[in-house]
């Protein structure tokens, strides 16, 4: 009787969750199973028909390989950099410092967009029409396929390792300094220490950097529009990118919504991968 009269206290939340999660969810399921075009007044069910069409058209294919190219790319490099910065800053740098290199998180996509569009103008650019001819490289970053993906790339990374370098300097900070010391005392150097007391204690804090990495980046959108909006031609169309070209310019909610339920697999099929590969096992070894 007490456990179901302190459940009252949770309602207001669950409701909260399932008003903007629950329902969100079964609408976009419901609506992929629909023939829903702006265009045409009529709607009515079609089963799997739109994720038929989504799966046999090669501009999602396309949208795929773009995307995993730029997951894989910028996650890379993000753990590099926030693991590097991370060690650097665990054990010395002043908040000053550190409040210099976590500024870029807190300027919106938008504005980091536009003003990396700004710095890679082939024509009046600081980096695209100035640094880069000087250095001998002729060429439009946002022109030509492969650089407007590399340029993209390099401005999510500025953008959000300090996201990941947040997470993992906390985890750091956590690790106690007793570890080191008995390491040392065995005779263990710098790089003893890193693959076998850093290294595995950073495993859950690994799990959760890659994941919301994973999340952010399939569900990027502002930056790569302000930039390129999916140009040079389908370069850096990713699948948010696609998928809104699928419901504002072609009209076609019901493909977009199927879209959505893909990314919403994808999602899940990465976060099992994760939990699996980073926790799962430490999981049945503790057992």
């Amino acid at each position: 009787m007490a456990l179901s009269w302190r459940f009252w206290f949770l309602a207001p939340m669950v409701m909260a969750l399932a008003t903007v999660v629950l329902f969100p969810t079964v609408y976009l399921f419901w609506m992929s199973t629909q023939h829903w075009l702006v265009t045409d007044p009529q709607r009515f069910f079609v089963g799997t028909d739109n994720f038929q069409r989504l799966l046999a058209g090669a501009d999602f294919w396309q949208a795929l390989r773009v995307t995993a190219a730029y997951l894989v790319l910028s996650t890379v490099i993000m753990l590099g950099l926030g693991l590097g910065m991370a060690l650097t800053f665990a054990r010395a740098g002043r908040g000053w410092m550190r409040a210099i290199v976590v500024m870029p998180l807190v300027i919106p996509p938008v504005v980091a967009g536009f003003t990396w569009r700004f710095l890679l103008n082939g024509e009046i650019g600081f980096l695209g029409a100035w640094l880069l001819p000087a250095i001998g490289l002729e060429l439009n970053p946002l022109a030509e396929p492969r650089a407007a993906l590399v340029s993209v790339v390099i401005a999510d990374v500025w953008s959000r390792t300090p996201f990941m370098f947040l997470i993992l300097l906390a985890a750091l900070q956590s690790i106690p300094r007793d570890f080191y010391e008995a390491a040392r005392m065995d005779g263990a150097n710098p790089f003893h220490e890193f693959f076998f007391i850093t290294l595995p204690l950073l495993k859950g804090a690994l799990f959760v950097a890659i994941l919301f990495r994973i999340v952010d980046a399939i569900n990027t959108f502002e930056l790569i529009y302000v930039m390129t909006r999916g140009g040079p031609g389908r370069a850096t169309q990713i699948l948010s990118i696609f998928g809104w070209r699928t419901a504002f310019q072609e009209l076609d909610f019901g493909q977009a919504a199927a879209l959505g339920v893909v990314l919403l697999f994808i999602c899940l099929a990465g976060a099992m991968l994760l939990f699996r590969r980073f926790v799962q096992r430490d999981l049945e070894a503790g057992a």
